[in-house]
């Protein structure tokens, strides 16, 4: 490249400078930067650096201009003068840019920042774009690999979609109802039901939001059919009914309407031919043959939340109650082998948490793990689980569906959110706010 300051080329070549190569990590992939010692301070290819960050650079008599991948920064840079311009602010250089040997060579902390990137020192990293700052939550994973999370500090709604490069994220909607998404099984689209309980599709690709069907009842705990053809739910003021909706028409079909109130997490079977659900049962109220205000009295030996399981295919089958304890249950899943799987917490909290399992033989059992559980999720292959050792660790187990079990991630850092892809190759973690993805047993930062 060509020099804008000759007297300062020849002074710099004349002088006793030491070349050399600093290894960092630039977007994920070890780089060996080309440097040089001018002065005590260390210098870096402003070409190569450019590049790697994929920023464009114009060469003019008046020196270099550079714009980040993005269009969002511009650098006017030239050799010799330790005056820059980003985006038309005046910055001032530590040591002016040289031209040695061919090259010119700058400042690297001043040139990442300056095109809007962030370096980490104590890491040697460079991203190509900061990592955004803030508190995030509510996890989702689209088709395309992304990562899409809530930026739940925001003054306004705002879900952020996060490539697997750190610092490549972008805007993907500030729609309040596309906070907390059912995906279907591909990862192409999400749903949820707005105020008015009108239910509405979002693109995961591109954010675009579309209403399904007419119907305007009480809508909770979407579940995608494996075809991404229907979309169950729960229905009704009192979560008592189970309904599905068509795609293709938005005609709604009640499927059970048995009075009971207080249904939730409701799962579906891959083929379609069961949906296994929580109902609270509530304390039972007595009174004496009077009715008087003095005598009522509320049962509360029997309240707590039941696992129930419907038959779909068979005509006028009624709920068969799973479960008779009072502990509380959490994150139910149906596996492929017909096997449910649940969490158990005790409700005065005396007892540690527990994976259980019920087979197709309605017997109960329960899956071992080093810790105790705080989370489950079903993937294609089986089950996801995070579990939190004596020592405060965090560990994330994948189990298959005969229940053989591995060992994904581990930390000892307080993990609390974890969220999984479909295909569970991919784990994504909330630690302190902080957003972290997790892939081969690496984790790499996302927000800051």
């Amino acid at each position: 490249m060509a020099t804008s300051n000759s007297a300062e080329a020849a002074a710099v070549q004349s002088a006793a400078v030491k070349e050399g190569t600093t290894t960092w990590t630039v977007n994920g992939t070890p780089v060996a930067l080309s440097t040089i010692d001018k002065n005590g301070y260390k210098l870096y290819s402003l070409s190569q650096v450019a590049g790697e960050l994929g920023a464009h650079v114009k060469v003019s008599s008046s020196g270099f201009e550079l714009n980040d991948s993005k269009g969002l920064h511009t650098i006017q840079i030239q050799t010799g003068a330790k005056s820059y311009l980003v985006d038309g602010t005046k910055q001032e250089f530590t040591v002016a840019p040289v031209f040695y040997n061919g090259k010119t060579y700058v400042e690297l902390t001043k040139l990442v920042t300056g095109l809007g990137g962030e370096l980490q020192a104590d890491s040697a990293t460079v991203l190509s774009f900061a990592l955004p700052e803030g508190d995030f939550d509510t996890l989702h994973w689209s088709a395309d690999g992304s990562l899409i999370a809530n930026k739940s500090d925001a003054e306004t709604t705002q879900l952020l979609k996060f490539s697997n490069t750190p610092g490549n994220y972008e805007l993907f909607s500030s729609n309040d109802g596309a906070v907390d998404i059912a995906v279907s099984a591909d990862q192409k689209w999400g749903a949820f039901s707005d105020e008015t309980g009108q239910l509405k599709l979002i693109n995961l690709f591109n954010g675009v939001i579309t209403p399904l069907g007419k119907d305007t009842s009480v809508k909770t705990d979407l579940v995608w059919s494996q075809d991404g053809k229907k979309i169950y739910f729960i229905q009704g003021d009192k979560q008592e009914k189970i309904a599905q909706i068509s795609l293709e028409t938005g005609t709604v079909k009640t499927l059970l309407e048995d009075k009971v109130e207080n249904k939730s997490e409701l799962r579906v079977s891959a083929d379609e031919k069961n949906v296994v659900y929580i109902v609270n049962v509530t304390g039972v109220a007595k009174n004496d043959a009077d009715s008087t205000e003095d005598s009522l009295t509320v049962d509360f030996s029997k309240a707590g939340e039941q696992l129930y399981k419907l038959d779909l295919i068979t005509k006028d089958a009624k709920p068969a109650a799973l479960t008779t304890e009072l502990d509380n249950k959490l994150y139910p899943e149906i596996l492929n082998n017909g096997s449910i799987v649940y969490l158990s917490a005790d409700p005065e909290g005396n007892a540690a948490n527990s994976l259980k399992s019920i087979g197709a033989d309605g017997k109960s059992s329960n899956i071992a793990l080093d810790g105790e559980a705080n989370w489950a999720a079903g993937v294609s292959g089986g089950l996801v689980v995070s579990a939190v050792t004596a020592d405060g660790s965090t560990v994330i187990y994948a189990i298959s569906a005969d229940g053989a079990k591995s060992e994904l991630f581990r930390t000892a850092e307080d993990v609390t959110e974890v969220s999984a892809s479909h295909d569970g190759s991919k784990l994504a973690l909330v630690s302190g706010g902080t957003l972290w993805l997790v892939q081969n047993g690496k984790a790499l930062q996302l927000s800051k």
